[in-house]
C-alpha cells in the first residue's frame, strides 16, 4: 500500500514540476494548446534604406526561425551588407549567450536591456539590430519581418542571385500556424486533445501543400518561382526525421508519404549555400538536451546523418 501511495504522490509531484518547466519553455492556453509569444516589429513607416551604422543578424544554430533568416541571407549573398553573429544556447540558464562580448554584453538579455526593450517572455532569436558606436537599436525579432527586410536589400555580389518572390499571406499563415508552429504544438501539447488537434492540422496542411505541388509545375511550392512559402517550409521539414518526428511526436504519418514534398526538399537542399545553414549536430544537442521536459534523461537517439537522410529520399 505504501508503494501505491508513493507512486501516486510521485506522479502528482512530477506532473506539477513538469508543468512549471513547460510554463518556462512553452506557454499554453487553458486547453493546453501551445502559444508562441509575439515579438518586436518595425514601425510600418520605418525606412530601412536610410539606416546608418552596422547591421547585424543575430542567430542560433538550432533555431528554425533563425534558419529562415539565414536562408535569405545566403541566397541573397548579403555577407557584405549584414554581418551574421551566432550565439550559443546556455542550457543551464535557458538563454542565449555571445561567444565574445558585443557592445559590452555577454548575454542576449543584456543586449535587449541595453536597447531599452522590455522582455515580455524572454530574449529571443533571430534578432536584427543596428549598432552605431555603443548604441544598439533593435529593428526586429520576428523572423517573418526579418526575411522581408533582408530580401529588400540589394546584394553587391556579382554572382547570380536567386529572387525570392512574395506570395499569398493566407498560404504563408497556413505554413506558419499549422506546420512551423504545428510541430511545436504537437511536442508541447499539455493534453491529449490538444496534441491530436495539432497533429490533425499539421498533416492536413502537409497534404494541402502536397496536392498543390502535384498540380503546379516548376518544382517549388507554388510553381516555377521561389517564394517565401519555400523559405517558411524548409527549416521545419529539414529537421523532420532528426527532431520533430521523434522528440515532438509528429508520428501520424511518415514524411516519405508526401512524395512531391520530398522531391522539393531535396531540390531546396541542393541550392547553393543552403547546406551551410544546416547544423545537424547542434540541432540534436540543443533539442534533445535543452528541452528537458520532453526528454528528461537527455539521451540523443542514434540517427542517420542529414546527408544520408537526403540520399535516402532522393
Amino acid at each position: 500500500m505504501q508503494n501505491k501511495y508513493l507512486i501516486k504522490a510521485s506522479k502528482k509531484f512530477w506532473f506539477w514540476f513538469w508543468t512549471q518547466l513547460m510554463n518556462g519553455f512553452a506557454p499554453s492556453d487553458i486547453q493546453g494548446n501551445y502559444k508562441r509569444p509575439t515579438g518586436i516589429t518595425i514601425d510600418s513607416k520605418y525606412d530601412f534604406s536610410n539606416e546608418n551604422g552596422q547591421i547585424y543578424l543575430l542567430v542560433g544554430h538550432s533555431c528554425p526561425w533563425c534558419q529562415r533568416t539565414l536562408l535569405v541571407h545566403e541566397i541573397k549573398h548579403l555577407s557584405k551588407k549584414v554581418t551574421v553573429i551566432f550565439l550559443k544556447a546556455d542550457v543551464e540558464h535557458g538563454e542565449w549567450i555571445f561567444n565574445t562580448k558585443i557592445n559590452g554584453c555577454i548575454r542576449l538579455s543584456d543586449l535587449y536591456k541595453k536597447a531599452n526593450k522590455k522582455i515580455i517572455f524572454r530574449a529571443t532569436l533571430p534578432l536584427l539590430i543596428r549598432c552605431v558606436k555603443d548604441d544598439v537599436n533593435i529593428l526586429s525579432n520576428e523572423s517573418w519581418e526579418i526575411i522581408r527586410i533582408l530580401n529588400s536589400i540589394k546584394s553587391e555580389s556579382k554572382s547570380q542571385e536567386l529572387n525570392i518572390k512574395d506570395c499569398n499571406k493566407k498560404f504563408l499563415d497556413l505554413i506558419h500556424n499549422s506546420i512551423n508552429d504545428g510541430v511545436y504544438r504537437c511536442g508541447f501539447a499539455r493534453t491529449q486533445s490538444a496534441y491530436e488537434k495539432a497533429s490533425k492540422d499539421l498533416f492536413a496542411a502537409l497534404k494541402e501543400i502536397e496536392d498543390r505541388m502535384i498540380h503546379n509545375k516548376g518544382g517549388w511550392v507554388l510553381g516555377e518561382e521561389l517564394t517565401y512559402a519555400d523559405i517558411y517550409l524548409f527549416p521545419t521539414l529539414i529537421r523532420w526525421e532528426l527532431i520533430y518526428s521523434k522528440l515532438f511526436k509528429c508520428t501520424e504519418q511518415e514524411l516519405s508519404n508526401f512524395e512531391k514534398i520530398i522531391e522539393w526538399r531535396l531540390k531546396f537542399f541542393r541550392l547553393s549555400n543552403v547546406y551551410n545553414t544546416c547544423f545537424e549536430n547542434e540541432w540534436k544537442k540543443d533539442y534533445y538536451k535543452a528541452l528537458f521536459p520532453l526528454n528528461p534523461n537527455q539521451l540523443i537517439p542514434l540517427l542517420p546523418s542529414l546527408k544520408e537522410i537526403m540520399r535516402l529520399k532522393s
